[in-house]
């Protein structure tokens, strides 16, 4: 994909086209003097390395092991080894000191992404090898607007966003929706406060450390107070604390290297990570004592995952970096293989059984352990325009410059119509029977509305942080919701005015809550934010006992106690109960293979795919299961019956076949909706034994049955979709509801 990224952050100054405070893809960039080469990364990251000779990598004093290489020509190559991507460099003019521009990213698959330069070394377009071309317009030293070439409906350059300046620092951030994401600046150019496109604010203190000390919301979200703390002498490990209104406290301990080493929270519960001088994480110990251990190679890849409980997770890398085996707690491995563009090329299960995949520059097939191949056709980007599953039946897509489909056309010549905003929320659907339903949003990209196919109506309105404060029903009927300054749900009101609410501890646990009619149910936690215990308005108690991995293993309500045991996968092997013994035999890949409760045995079978192909009860039936290439379901045979069923190019049931004595047939309209249902007797008969027709409102909801022995029946719909009146042949009923939704009336 072509992304494009921008991160402010206070105390950072190599920023540029953006303005100091601001890292961003387009100021990318080595920067080279006489003691060496300073990497400065899209999101602020800074890597300093020795100078490289000519065809000799060095890596970086410290931080993520990125080589960095320089050529006869004075050009240098950057590479991540974790995403395969390489960074291309060109050289200061003459070779000497200064400023290498990014000039070129290729990942593993040789997708390119190019960055042209005007004379004057701003920057002025970005383009994907996929064909996506993004242009950049700047003034002064700044970058002004995005746009994306041809996206617009006319075929024109489609604006994504403009930006502001004063006095060089970036002011505003307008998107589609034409309203500004605005920010403040101190003399420093720390960013004080941002006001969000609906006019809500967040505010920053600093001292003269550029430390941020306070930060907080308008309405009180999100405020905290920042304190910092000397270093202790003995370890030279400084404390920082957090503080919120209310008086609750987080410490954390930092180290020399920066890295958050302890965190306590306000109930004193205290979590504990070690890392190595790369800002790995090696060890990690919740506040119960329970550790989990990383082990990395010498390339930094994850070998060993060892869990609190002492089994391992182990994984193998080739020389791209990529897992070729992966060995789980249960001792299951599963192997991959890759070609040399970092695409895989087939995974094999613990079971044997392998999928593989085949390319061109793109994905073209997809073949199951059974042989049955799916094949694909990619745009450029490697996007599917087409799918065809291994019957033959194809599913098109169409797609806007941006990516987004803009038709999808099922196999039976069915299309569906999406339309678009910039920053890609869904506007509008159009089913193949031409309805449609819509959606609004405001500057954040929050859903304002939404419009069924019949024209009603959803409204939605949100408050600080795009918290939902109401929903606003088609029918008018209107919910409330309230939070609290960290941003948690509080407060539910219903139409009729009842409340359903919420409270939580120090550190963040919901403690208890009370419904609509005033009952109240409890929790309890561990220190490690387990749940415990739970009470009812009645008093009874359900107490659960975990394990170091968080499992519950003993669930105790009244007295009676049921014990759970768990795999090394972590998968349920049994749970007993007072009056009941449940056990699950499993095969490698965690799938059941039997079932037994209380000494009664039920069994089942699975083809390589992993699909039932055979049960056995405990009395001894046994019932069979085939599918075809495209994974539908074909015979169901019990007690010497088989069911046949057909499916229609889209995989709905067209019929089914009982022997040779009755079929049931089905129909759907465009939508998937089910039409009719008719059952016929043997070939001979002329006359359906049974017939049923089902009609839909626009949206979806039923609104009439007309069967052949029970007659027609007509539904009334309100705007919600609920049943406000029955009709049939010799009868009708009524029913009414209350603001709530509650029937109130039949």
């Amino acid at each position: 994909p072509l992304v494009f990224r921008r991160r402010v952050e206070s105390g950072y100054a190599a920023g540029g086209w953006f303005g100091p405070s601001w890292s961003s893809t387009a100021d990318q960039r080595l920067e080279i003097d006489a003691e060496g080469v300073v990497f400065i990364s899209e999101d602020g990251l800074l890597l300093s390395y020795p100078h490289p000779a000519p065809g000799l990598p060095t890596l970086p004093e410290a931080g993520p092991r990125w080589p960095l290489e320089r050529d006869a020509d004075g050009d240098y190559t950057l590479t991540d080894p974790a995403s395969g991507r390489v960074l291309h460099f060109t050289g200061p003019e003459g070779g000497g000191d200064g400023v290498a521009r990014l000039a070129q990213v290729m990942d593993q698959s040789s997708h390119v992404i190019t960055f042209d330069h005007d004379d004057e070394g701003a920057p002025t377009d970005i383009r994907h090898s996929a064909g996506y071309h993004l242009k950049l317009t700047t003034a002064d030293g700044r970058i002004t607007a995005l746009h994306l070439a041809g996206a617009a409906a006319d075929g024109s350059d489609q604006e994504l966003v403009r930006y502001g300046y004063t006095d060089g620092n970036l002011t505003e951030v307008i998107n589609s929706s034409g309203l500004p994401l605005r920010f403040a600046y101190d003399d420093e150019r720390r960013v004080i406060s941002w006001t969000d496109t609906n006019d809500r604010r967040y505010d920053y203190v600093y001292d003269n450390r550029d430390r941020c000390i306070a930060e907080g919301g308008e309405a009180g979200h999100i405020s905290v107070r920042i304190d910092y703390h000397d270093a202790d002498p003995a370890t030279g490990h400084r404390v920082t604390t957090v503080t919120t209104p209310e008086g609750h406290t987080s410490r954390y301990v930092v180290n020399d290297a920066c890295q958050v080493i302890a965190q306590t929270d306000p109930l004193g519960h205290t979590t504990r990570t070690t890392y190595d001088r790369h800002h790995r994480p090696l060890t990690h110990t919740d506040p119960l004592g329970h550790t989990t251990t990383h082990t990395y190679d010498a390339a930094g890849h994850l070998t060993t995952l060892t869990r609190p409980d002492g089994l391992e997770t182990h994984t193998t890398y080739n020389a791209l970096g990529l897992p070729v085996t992966i060995t789980g707690p249960d001792g299951t491995t599963w192997h991959q293989t890759w070609d040399e563009a970092g695409r895989r090329t087939s995974l094999t299960d613990p079971a044997g059984h392998t999928t593989r995949y085949t390319y061109d520059d793109r994905l073209i097939a997809t073949t199951d352990a059974l042989g049955q191949t799916t094949r694909v056709m990619c745009d450029p980007a490697g996007l599917p325009v087409e799918i065809t599953d291994p019957l033959g039946a194809t599913t098109h897509y169409q797609r806007d410059v941006f990516g987004r489909p803009t038709t999808i056309t099922d196999p039976l010549g069915h299309t569906t119509h999406l339309e678009w905003t910039v920053e890609g929320k869904l506007t509008a659907r159009t089913y193949p029977d031409g309805t449609t339903e819509s959606w609004t949003y405001d500057g954040e990209g929050n859903c304002t509305s939404h419009t069924g196919p019949t024209g009603a109506t959803t409204t939605y309105e949100y408050t600080h942080f795009d918290l939902l404060a109401a929903r606003t029903d088609p029918d008018g009927v209107r919910y409330a919701f309230a939070h609290d300054a960290a941003l948690r749900l509080t407060q539910v009101t219903n139409p009729q005015g009842l409340t359903w609410s919420y409270e939580y501890d120090a550190a963040g646990r919901m403690v208890s809550e009370t419904d609509f009619d005033g009952r109240t149910l409890s929790y309890a936690h561990d220190a490690a934010g387990r749940l415990t215990a739970r009470t009812n308005p009645l008093g009874q108690a359900l107490a659960f006992e975990r394990d170091t991995l968080g499992r519950t293993i003993r669930k105790t309500t009244d007295g009676r106690t049921t014990a759970y045991d768990y795999d090394p996968a972590g998968r349920l092997a049994s749970a007993t109960g007072p009056d009941v013994e449940l056990i699950y035999q499993r095969d490698r890949m965690g799938r059941v293979k039997s079932e037994m409760v209380n000494g009664r045995v039920l069994t089942h079978t699975y083809d390589a795919l992993g699909r039932r192909i055979r049960r056995i009860t405990p009395t001894g039936a046994t019932t069979t299961y085939t599918f075809d290439a495209a994974g539908n379901r074909t015979t169901l045979t019990a007690s010497g019956h088989t069911l046949d069923f057909d499916h229609d190019a889209a995989g709905r049931e067209t019929a089914r076949r009982l022997d040779d004595t009755l079929t049931f047939t089905h129909t759907w309209d465009p939508l998937g909706r089910l039409t009719e249902q008719t059952l016929t007797g043997p070939a001979a008969a002329t006359a359906p034994l049974h017939h049923r027709a089902y009609t839909y409102r626009a949206d979806g909801h039923l609104t009439a049955i007309d069967d052949q022995h029970a007659g027609p029946r007509t539904f009334d719909l309100d705007d919600s979709g609920r049943v406000t009146a029955v009709h049939a042949r010799r009868w009708t009923e009524s029913y009414a509801y209350d603001e709530a939704g509650n029937q109130s009336h039949a």
